[in-house]
C-alpha cells in the first residue's frame, strides 16, 4: 500500500534526490524550487511517497490560483525511485490525490513528469484517468550534453565554423566575466527584458530573476561576455547536483563574425564541468527543425554544441471538476496563437 506524508526536511529532501540515479531530474525538483514558488506567493504541498513505511519518492504539489481556476502542478515530478514502478506507485496514490486537489479546491492536477516521452508512458497515464494538457508548463524537449567527456572532446564534436566562433572571440580579446555581482543581476535582466521585445517572447520579471538569486544562491552562475567594454552577451545557468541548467538568456551582437554568444556558451559549459556536473541541460529546445516553431531560433544555436534530444512526455491533466473544461479552451487557443506544437510519443 503506498501513501502520502507531509515534509518539512529540506535536507532530506534533496538528499534522496542525490542518493538516487534518476534518469532526468532538474532543479524544479529541488527543495529550494519549492521556496522559490512560496516566495513568489505560491502555496507548495511537499510529500513523501511511502510503500508500507519505506521511502520510495517525493512529490511536490504546487497550488497555482488563476482568475477563474486553481490547480496542482508536479513540475518535473514525482520522482520515484527505479526499483518501483512508477504507474502502479501513481494508481494507488490517485484517490489520496484527488481528496488533496479538492481539499485545495483545484479544477486539476498537472503533471509535468520525469518520464521519457514513449507511447507506452502516455498510454498508461490515459489508463489512469489522464489526458494532454493544452499548454505546456516547463521544459519538456531538452538538450542534453554529456560532461564526462574531456573539454577537448566536446569542443571537437562541434562543426567547424561554430569552433571558429569561440576561438575567433578569444583571439579578439572577448572579456568573460562570471560573477553574481549587483551590475551582472541588472545587466542580465535588462537585456533579457529587451531581448524578448526582439524575438517576441515572454519574459521572467525582474522580480522573478531576483528570487532566483535570493533562493539558489551560489547555485547560480552570471556569465557575461564584453567586447570593448560592452556586453554582447550574458547568461544564467541553476546547478543542482550534478546537472546545470542553462535557464536565462539575453544578448545583444553587434560584432557577428565572432558572435559572443558562442564564447559565453562555452565558458558555461566548461564551468559547469569544473563544478563537477555530469549534465548540462540547454533546457527547453523545438521538437524538430521546424523553422515555424516559436522557439527554433534559439534551439538551432543550442543544437550547435553537440549533445543529444532528451524527451519528456507532454504535460498530463488529471481532471477533478468539469470547470477544467473553461481552462482547456483558453489554453488550447493560447497554445494555438503561439504556435506550440508538441513532439509525438514514440
Amino acid at each position: 500500500m503506498h501513501n502520502l506524508k507531509e515534509i518539512t526536511d529540506k535536507s532530506t529532501w534533496n538528499n534522496f534526490i542525490f542518493e538516487n540515479e534518476f534518469d532526468f531530474y532538474s532543479f524544479l525538483c529541488s527543495w529550494e524550487w519549492t521556496l522559490f514558488q512560496e516566495k513568489s506567493w505560491n502555496k507548495v504541498l511537499k510529500y513523501w511517497i511511502y510503500k508500507q513505511n519505506r521511502l520510495i519518492g517525493i512529490l511536490p504539489l504546487i497550488v497555482k490560483k488563476a482568475k477563474r481556476w486553481t490547480y496542482l502542478f508536479a513540475p518535473h515530478t514525482p520522482l520515484i525511485k527505479k526499483s518501483e514502478d512508477f504507474f502502479e506507485v501513481l494508481k494507488n496514490l490517485l484517490k489520496d490525490l484527488k481528496n488533496i486537489a479538492k481539499k485545495n479546491k483545484a479544477n486539476f492536477i498537472r503533471f509535468n513528469s520525469p518520464v521519457k516521452n514513449t507511447l507506452k508512458n502516455k498510454k498508461s497515464f490515459k489508463n489512469l484517468g489522464f489526458i494532454d494538457a493544452p499548454m505546456h508548463e516547463h521544459a519538456e524537449d531538452t538538450h542534453l550534453l554529456d560532461l564526462k567527456k574531456s573539454e577537448e572532446e566536446l569542443l571537437w564534436n562541434m562543426k567547424k565554423g561554430d569552433r571558429y566562433y569561440i576561438n575567433r572571440a578569444i583571439k579578439e580579446w572577448v572579456e568573460i566575466i562570471k560573477w553574481n555581482s549587483e551590475e551582472q543581476k541588472e545587466i542580465l535582466t535588462n537585456m533579457h527584458l529587451e531581448h524578448s521585445k526582439k524575438v517576441w517572447y515572454h519574459p521572467f520579471s525582474k522580480k522573478f530573476i531576483n528570487y532566483l538569486y535570493e533562493v539558489f544562491g551560489d547555485n547560480i552562475t552570471t556569465i557575461s561576455a564584453r567586447y570593448e567594454g560592452k556586453v554582447e552577451s550574458i547568461l544564467m545557468t541553476i546547478k543542482f547536483w550534478k546537472t546545470c541548467v542553462y535557464y536565462i538568456a539575453a544578448s545583444d551582437i553587434k560584432h557577428h563574425k565572432f558572435s559572443p554568444n558562442y564564447l559565453c556558451q562555452w565558458e558555461a559549459i566548461k564551468q559547469a564541468k569544473q563544478d563537477w556536473c555530469e549534465i548540462y541541460n540547454f533546457w527547453w529546445v523545438s521538437p524538430d527543425d521546424n523553422p515555424a516553431h516559436p522557439i527554433a531560433w534559439v534551439t538551432k544555436f543550442k543544437r550547435k554544441f553537440w549533445g543529444y534530444d532528451y524527451s519528456l512526455l507532454h504535460a498530463q491533466d488529471l481532471i477533478i471538476s468539469p470547470k477544467y473544461w473553461f481552462n482547456f479552451i483558453i489554453e488550447t487557443i493560447r497554445r494555438k496563437k503561439r504556435w506550440y506544437y508538441y513532439k509525438n510519443p514514440e
